[in-house]
């Protein structure tokens, strides 16, 4: 299974995002049908730039389970770390419910 990580260029000094998607995907997907997923894409953007505010980092993910259609979610939250975990949990509910 692969993970793809997408970043828009608002988005500096998180260098170990690929990483760490990864680590934080598999424990929560673990278990969870993660055989059969071919890759997720995930997406993270500053949606104000330099601007800030609460909540304005976005992660978005798309899981492609083999032979089926994606299951895609997305999260906001203050930060990219917590951005990615919370789309993480709820990949693996959305993934569970399709899934079984």
């Amino acid at each position: 299974m692969t993970v793809i990580l997408h970043n828009d260029d608002a988005l500096h000094g998180f260098d170990a995002a690929q990483e760490f998607a990864e680590e934080v995907l598999q424990k929560e997907i673990k278990g969870r049908r993660w055989d059969m997923l071919t890759r997720v894409d995930v997406w993270v953007a500053d949606e104000n730039a330099q601007k800030g505010g609460p909540d304005d980092k976005r992660c978005s993910m798309e899981a492609h389970p083999a032979g089926r259609k994606p299951v895609g979610v997305k999260h906001h939250a203050p930060d990219i770390p917590a951005a990615i975990r919370g789309a993480a949990k709820k990949l693996a509910r959305a993934l569970e419910k399709e899934l079984g």
